[in-house]
């Protein structure tokens, strides 16, 4: 396979000349009041020497440059299950609706995941249990090199992760917004 195939799944689609796969995982929950809270995840390259709290300040510049009325709640060192990172939560206003979020940051062999719950602000509190146990269940794990086992209940392998040159940024990783 080459760096011009897209893979996700089922998935499988042939890029042209200076596309990039760029992957993300969304899943969204219930809808609540006409809102759906979802979960996003992206993952990105880190720069030489970089920590995850370093690529968190980097990316919290974007943020809180880029979204209608930021407001820092709390961010600190956090362990999920057994997987060690870095935890964010924040306010903003987009299309009317005061949103919170809650970001986990884990660095793995130079590339920080980055998981993103999205919840209306007033709802948050009630939902975050669901966002801790979706980030407790990250499991980061390479594929297995041998041949897959033939049971049943054996997990499916790891999907690869293709960092996007550092670069540049979407705007959609800042602000996510279920419909």
């Amino acid at each position: 396979m080459n760096s011009r195939t897209m893979n996700y799944g089922s998935l499988q689609m042939s890029l042209p000349d200076g596309w990039t796969d760029a992957t993300q995982i969304v899943a969204t929950g219930p809808v609540e009041d006409g809102f759906r809270s979802s979960m996003a995840y992206v993952a990105e390259p880190l720069r030489p020497r970089e920590t995850p709290p370093q690529f968190a300040a980097r990316m919290l510049a974007l943020v809180s440059r880029t979204t209608e009325q930021f407001q820092m709640v709390a961010e600190r060192p956090a362990t999920f299950g057994n997987v060690p990172g870095f935890f964010r939560e924040f306010t903003h206003v987009a299309r009317g609706v005061k949103l919170a979020q809650l970001q986990f940051f884990v660095m793995r062999e130079g590339v920080v995941h980055m998981f993103t719950f999205t919840q209306k602000a007033e709802r948050m509190q009630a939902t975050r249990h669901v966002a801790e146990k979706l980030f407790a269940s990250v499991n980061l794990g390479a594929a297995p090199a041998a041949a897959p086992s033939t049971s049943a209940s054996a997990p499916a392998p790891a999907m690869p992760i293709r960092p996007r040159p550092s670069r540049y940024i979407e705007p959609r990783h800042m602000r996510i917004i279920a419909a």
